[in-house]
Parts: structure tokens; C-alpha cells; sequence
């Protein structure tokens, strides 16, 4: 009976925006049949032993609508969910997640272990990284059950690989949803894909005229920068392996063109897609969209910086900048991305 109780409790709790909590309650006045014995009334222990108290499962449901597109972004952008292939001879192991975090995030990784309830925080210190470790089934599947349903990139065949070994090992129904191909701006998917992959950067140049140096010129960029293709084989369903889609889709959000790169490293070619904000127009969907869904790692402080220097040249409307907003942009960059040594992470409160 407990097979047949996870089986159809598991395809029950992937429902989007499903009372599970309520719905429980009502399955449990009713008669089911059990594998064996005839009918039998379900087995609340049973259910709690398996998915936890009936507040953790609705907290659950409440995680996926707060942070599983933010969730989804992020383990695309810089984390693995690792399947073992049934055809290895290697060592059997559960599917696990890993995200791979800088060493100033730890904080972010912390906090996401802590409200998920899932996994382990590692700090590499000689490899300059901290890693969130979700290998627990049954965290894992707690971790698969938020981001379900919101990834945009090719990633999602390892995310439906993982499900359909779960699917396969304990006789679980939980579905494969599909790519979310909802509009850019309606959730957090982005900003966790920003965490993880985008780049903020302020350069200060020189305005020369007649050879001479007259004054400075300070331009603002965010930048997301990808592989132009997934490693593994995907399905026509599931996208396909090209990042061009998912890429193309966010460069025209921001109106901006999407540019191909290729860049040779001892004797190896990498092809990349690029999406660059450079203009008044670009730059003001980039804080629109950030302002309304926030980046919690510590790109959120270079996200300031960078979004106060726009403002500011927003305001100059085209005119020179004075040596006082000049030393003020050298005192931002002097602090900004990798130079930042001083690291504030209060706006994690705001994270579920």
C-alpha cells in the first residue's frame, strides 16, 4: 500500500497551484483500493513519513510559486543535476543537484539551503567556490517537484532524465513539464539565470580631441554570455540543444541584437551567443525588470552600483561629466564585481 500511496501522492504533487494540503484531506475520507487487502482507508503516517507534515508539503507548493523560476534560472545558468546512466558499469547513485556558487555567495547558498530545507553547503576554499550539494532523494525530488515546470534551456533534459529515473527506480508518476515559454518579464526565471551567468560592467575612458584628452566618458553594460549549444542530445519537445532560442528570446525583450563569438583556447574553438545592454533604452528595461524581480547574490550589489551610474548619466543628459562624477565613478569601480571586499547581504531577507 505505501508504493501505491507514493505513486499517487507524487503525481498529485506536482499539480500547479494545488491545495495538496486539502486535497489529502479529502482522499482521506474516501475508500481507495490498496494493493492488497481490498479497500482501505489511507494512512496519514504513511503520507507524512514520505513527503513530510502537511504544513511542509503546502510550505512547498508556496516555495515553487515564490522561488522556482528564480530556482530554475540558477540551476541552469550554473548548476548539474547528475543522472547515472543505467548502461554504465560504474557505481550506481541517486540523481543529485549540484550549483556551484563564488566564494562571496556563500551567504546565498546558506539561505537557499535553509528555506529549501535541502542539501548541503560546501566551502571549497582552494578551488574559490562553495557548493550546494541536494543528494538525498528525498530532497532531491523536492528540489525537482519547485523547478518543474519553469526552465527555459536545453538544461531541462537533464532535469527530465532525473525525473524519469525516479519515474523508473521507485515507481513514481511525476510528469515532465515542458519548457516555460511564458513572456521573460513575468517571473524570477531571469534573475536566477543572472546570478549565475550575467555581468555587470562600468568602463571609464578618455574623450580626446585633437589628441588631447578633454574629459572622461563613462558607459554601463550587462552582459549574458552562453555556449551555443547543450552537450547532450534534446528532444524537438524539449527545445532542442541550441541556446539560441532562450537567448534570442531575452534579446529582444531588451531590444538588443544577439551576437555570436568565437574565441580559440589551446587549439580548442568555443562558440558562444551574447546579449549585450548598452543603450538608454536597453538599460532601462534591465532595471525595470531587475527592480521587480531582484538578484540575491552578490551581483545584486553590482547591480546597484551599475544601475545608480545609468541613473546618473540618465540625468547628465549628454553633458560632460565634472571631476567630482568622475572621482565618483572611480570610487564605484575601484569596489565593483571582483575588487568588492566589503560584501552586504541584507537583501536576502527579502528571499521566502
Amino acid at each position: 500500500p505505501q508504493r501505491l500511496y507514493v505513486k499517487y501522492l507524487s503525481k498529485l504533487y506536482i499539480f500547479k497551484g494545488k491545495d495538496i494540503v486539502q486535497t489529502l484531506m479529502k482522499i482521506n475520507d474516501k475508500r481507495m483500493p490498496a494493493l492488497i487487502g481490498g479497500f482501505g482507508k489511507i494512512n496519514m503516517n504513511t503520507i507524512k513519513r514520505y513527503f513530510g507534515t502537511e504544513s511542509n508539503i503546502k510550505t512547498e507548493l508556496e516555495l515553487k510559486s515564490k522561488i522556482g523560476p528564480y530556482l530554475a534560472g540558477l540551476i541552469e545558468a550554473d548548476g548539474s543535476i547528475a543522472v547515472h546512466n543505467k548502461d554504465s558499469n560504474a557505481k550506481k547513485y541517486h540523481p543529485k543537484i549540484i550549483v556551484v556558487f563564488s566564494s562571496a555567495d556563500e551567504p546565498l547558498a546558506n539561505k537557499l539551503a535553509s528555506i529549501t530545507k535541502a542539501g548541503a553547503v560546501y566551502v571549497k576554499k582552494n578551488a574559490g567556490c562553495v557548493l550546494w550539494q541536494i543528494q538525498k532523494t528525498e530532497d532531491v525530488i523536492k528540489i525537482i517537484n519547485i523547478i518543474n515546470g519553469y526552465m527555459r534551456t536545453p538544461k531541462i533534459e537533464a532535469l527530465h532524465r532525473a525525473i524519469k529515473w525516479f519515474n523508473e527506480f521507485y515507481n513514481y508518476s511525476i510528469d515532465c513539464l515542458g519548457l516555460d515559454l511564458s513572456p521573460i518579464d513575468s517571473n524570477a526565471w531571469l534573475a536566477g539565470f543572472t546570478d549565475g551567468d550575467g555581468n555587470f560592467s562600468i568602463t571609464l575612458t578618455n574623450r580626446k580631441k585633437k589628441g588631447n584628452i578633454t574629459s572622461k566618458r563613462v558607459q554601463a553594460f550587462f552582459r549574458l554570455e552562453l555556449r551555443q549549444t547543450y552537450h547532450r542530445d534534446v528532444t524537438v519537445e524539449q527545445g532542442g540543444t541550441s541556446y539560441f532560442v532562450i537567448l534570442s528570446k531575452i534579446a529582444t525583450y531588451l531590444g538588443v541584437n544577439l551576437y555570436s563569438r568565437t574565441r580559440e583556447q589551446n587549439d580548442k574553438v568555443f562558440y558562444a551567443f551574447m546579449v549585450i545592454s548598452h543603450s538608454a533604452a536597453s538599460h532601462a528595461k534591465v532595471i525595470s525588470y531587475f527592480d521587480r524581480f531582484p538578484l540575491y547574490s552578490s551581483k545584486y550589489l553590482a547591480y546597484k552600483d551599475w544601475s545608480y551610474v545609468v541613473e546618473q548619466a540618465k540625468l547628465r543628459a549628454g553633458k560632460v561629466l565634472t571631476p567630482k562624477e568622475i572621482s565618483e565613478v572611480e570610487t564605484i569601480k575601484a569596489q565593483f564585481n571582483s575588487k568588492r571586499k566589503s560584501f552586504d547581504f541584507s537583501h536576502l531577507d527579502s528571499l521566502a
